[in-house]
């Protein structure tokens, strides 16, 4: 009897084209990407009705805003991880529950201590569901377009800021405050029929949890023709026999170096992108440009990161290696932000710099996501991404708290700009460092391979 044929589903994978189901999953995926971009920002577009309705300040609402991104990086290091056991599907559909229904209950909250606590309960759902995104787009997508699909995944994100503000600007005069967190609740929550209709569990989870069929029905819907009508077994080349996936694993063997160092970039650029975008408008005024100019260079450099992160993430698709492509990208931002510095008295020069600083430093990040999800096997690759989002959340309480610190001690525009020269130097040689310790790897494996072919081969004939 002949063996059935052994279909390795990563590679089918990677070379199908590009099929309704993969669309549609991603479709679905960059739904509720869109969904946290708009509720990772709903305090700060409500944050000065809310004070005025309340009789505080803006800054009087700090903890509650802080109490989002506290819960984030505990969903993250937490919950996200769970992907790996239970499948992405759940946790994402979950998330998605959590957060909507926290953020639909702000409605009823007339202190700042219900507040704090809804929105720190909110902060663990988008903190679970955001690292997720990422795995899940990196495991439909194909080899030759994940990079741009996991990219396009984080500028949807934005982009549901942007949309989600521009919403909020049209109700919230005519309806109040409360009426942008029952848009930012309810829409998820409506929504979540369709993601248990048309949000899938992706095939390397169901392939590795031994739902063999699930994941044969699957593969035959993305390539037929790679997958024939034979029962064929299935497997992972990446999968790792014995034991579940654990943070712990990351910081182990071979994936340790990788790990720190890519914990260095997420917590490096995000502390320099919440650093400059939380204060740029207030920076610029202090300088002496107007208000609507200091609020147009913010959503300029917005305008950058889309345009930006995706265009980094097809360039990242087509580079072989896209380690030191990201590199040169966060050292471009940081030059960017060098002539930012020098261009405070010309109101061109500056949109133009601030447009490039997105690009290269908000969009080389998200492109980030693309490139470290699949350097993770994907049977850790949700536990990886929840640890490095963690890091990042820890970046983003730090880079407003800075820019506020120094704010505050009345440091000159010119001297802010130029010390976030710093996150994005560290980002470059963080993760320059990553490509080069992946490449000496690599060659590390070659020439074990070839070692034992080598040692049969003399120098001549003997005797």
């Amino acid at each position: 009897m002949s063996q059935r044929p052994e279909l390795d589903v990563q590679r089918i994978i990677d070379d199908a084209p590009f099929s309704t189901l993969q669309r549609t999953s991603i479709a679905m995926v960059m739904l509720i990407s869109m969904f946290i971009g708009f509720d990772a920002l709903v305090m700060a577009i409500t944050a000065p009705s809310i004070a005025a309705d309340w009789g505080t300040s803006t800054a009087g609402l700090t903890p509650a805003i802080v109490a989002s991104l506290v819960g984030m990086i505990i969903g993250s290091a937490l919950l996200a991880p769970r992907a790996d056991r239970y499948g992405r599907r759940p946790v994402l559909i979950w998330g998605v529950v959590l957060f909507g229904i926290m953020t639909l209950a702000v409605v009823a909250v007339n202190d700042l201590e219900q507040m704090f606590v809804l929105r720190f309960i909110a902060g663990i759902g988008l903190g679970a569901v955001l690292p997720s995104t990422f795995a899940y787009g990196a495991e439909f997508a194909p080899k030759r377009r994940r990079a741009t699909v996991v990219t396009i995944v984080g500028a949807t994100s934005a982009g549901g800021g942007f949309l989600g503000s521009l919403l909020a600007t049209a109700i919230e005069p005519a309806f109040g405050w409360r009426s942008v967190f029952v848009l930012g609740g309810a829409l998820p929550l409506v929504l979540v029929p369709a993601f248990l209709r048309w949000l899938p569990e992706t095939i390397q989870f169901l392939t590795l949890a031994g739902k063999a069929d699930r994941a044969r029905t699957m593969l035959r819907s993305i390539d037929p023709r790679a997958v024939s009508s034979v029962d064929g077994g299935l497997f992972m080349s990446d999968h790792r026999d014995g034991g579940k996936p654990s943070v712990k694993l990351l910081f182990a063997k071979q994936l340790a170096p990788v790990t720190v160092l890519l914990s260095i970039v997420f917590f490096s650029a995000v502390l320099l992108i919440l650093f400059l975008m939380s204060w740029i408008p207030s920076v610029l005024t202090d300088a002496g440009m107007s208000t609507g100019h200091a609020v147009a260079a913010s959503a300029v450099c917005n305008l950058g990161a889309m345009f930006g992160g995706i265009t980094i993430g097809m360039a990242a698709d087509r580079s072989e290696r896209p380690w030191r492509m990201l590199s040169v990208c966060f050292a471009t931002a940081a030059v960017a932000i060098v002539v930012t510095a020098l261009s405070l008295g010309s109101v061109v020069a500056l949109m133009i710099s601030v447009f490039v600083v997105g690009a290269f430093a908000i969009g080389t990040q998200i492109c980030v996501n693309a490139v470290a999800a699949a350097f993770y096997p994907s049977w850790l690759r949700a536990t990886g991404m929840g640890v490095l989002s963690g890091f990042d959340r820890v970046g983003s309480v730090a880079g407003p708290a800075i820019g506020g610190a120094l704010l505050a001690a009345h440091v000159p525009a010119k001297s802010i700009f130029l010390l976030a020269v710093i996150p994005a130097i560290i980002a470059s040689v963080a993760i320059g460092s990553v490509g080069l310790y992946t490449s000496r790897r690599r060659r590390r494996e070659v020439a074990e391979v070839q070692a034992p072919q080598l040692s049969g081969i003399t120098n001549g004939p003997t005797g």
